[in-house]
């Protein structure tokens, strides 16, 4: 009985972490690789700059993208004010993942 119990349990959470989102994933479906490369800078910082940044600075970043602080990054365009809405609706792993995402360059 216990072995089927346990086979049913593993039957039913196994798919869930299948369906777990990466820092990459965000990233993606929020919109700011339209702007943000890895490596290079254009308007916006790359990836590397970022992760250069907020080298162990990681609460700053998590603050900033919460809202609760301005970024470390000189010359912000407007146009992040509204991704900036995006990132505070995450929850805290999501923006564990993210973080983690951006620092890793």
């Amino acid at each position: 009985m216990i072995k089927w119990f346990l086979s049913v349990l593993v039957l039913i959470f196994l798919p869930l972490s299948a369906y777990a989102v990466t820092g990459e994933d965000i990233f993606k479906s929020k919109g700011c690789s339209g702007c943000h490369s890895k490596s290079f800078d254009s308007f916006a910082p790359s990836l590397s700059t970022i992760s250069k940044s907020y080298y162990n600075k990681k609460e700053d970043l998590k603050a900033f993208l919460r809202g609760n602080k301005p970024g470390l990054i000189k010359g912000e365009p407007k146009t992040m004010k509204g991704f900036i809405n995006l990132t505070k609706k995450l929850n805290d792993s999501e923006l564990e993942a993210l973080v983690t995402y951006l620092l890793s360059f």
